[in-house]
């Protein structure tokens, strides 16, 4: 019970943001021609910014700072190509909300079925097949969000929630240990990692 009601609640946090940045305004220095010839530097693609976050996260030298990193890589991963992608997303959300889980799953097939290349569908329904004591279903959206993003520390804890309740601890073992080269401040990661070690290796003398 205690893992449905903590991955409900990552489930139901909040809508999905799918504002995209502004341009920059006519006559700013975004717009304005190369000085002295020198190349404007390209902005970074969604891929490249989400891969320099989480090298900066698997080194981050305090909670303070992972946590900074985590708002910026989770504000990146709510962003959709498509905003019906969002908007399907967000009725999910507030059907969830609401504990109409039937069309809340309704909502987020629609979205994996049509953004099959957006991961955030697939976490989200995780999470909601795990609410619905679906394991086996939720760890296949997991995984294929880890396929998509091998980076996703979300789907990582998620993994090792699911992994432990279904009494695989072996296996959790495993993906705790990728959560923590990824995210080495994730909340309680260390602790079940310990607690893992144990069951799977007994206690040391």
């Amino acid at each position: 019970m205690q893992i449905q009601t903590l991955l409900l609640g990552v489930c139901l946090s909040g809508t999905v943001a799918g504002a995209q940045q502004a341009p920059a305004p006519h006559g700013s220095p975004a717009a304005s021609p190369p000085a002295h010839g020198r190349e404007v530097p390209k902005p970074e693609t969604r891929a490249e910014a989400l891969q320099r976050l989480y090298g900066e996260l698997s080194k981050a030298p305090d909670a303070a700072t992972a946590d900074k990193l985590v708002h910026q890589i989770e504000f990146i991963w709510a962003q959709a190509d498509s905003a019906t992608a969002t908007l399907l997303l967000n009725r999910a959300l507030m059907a969830a909300g609401q504990k109409n889980y039937d069309l809340s799953m309704q909502f987020l097939d629609t979205v994996t079925e049509l953004y099959p290349e957006w991961t955030e569908g697939f976490n989200r329904r995780a999470y909601l097949y795990v609410v619905r004591m679906e394991y086996t279903r939720a760890i296949g959206d997991l995984r294929r969000v880890l396929a998509l993003d091998p980076g996703n520390f979300r789907a990582l804890e998620g993994l090792v929630q699911v992994l432990r309740t279904m009494g695989q601890d072996k296996a959790a073992l495993e993906v705790v240990k990728t959560l923590m080269k990824a995210h080495p401040h994730s909340p309680g990661a260390q602790e079940t990692l310990k607690e893992l070690e144990e069951a799977v290796n007994g206690r040391g003398i």
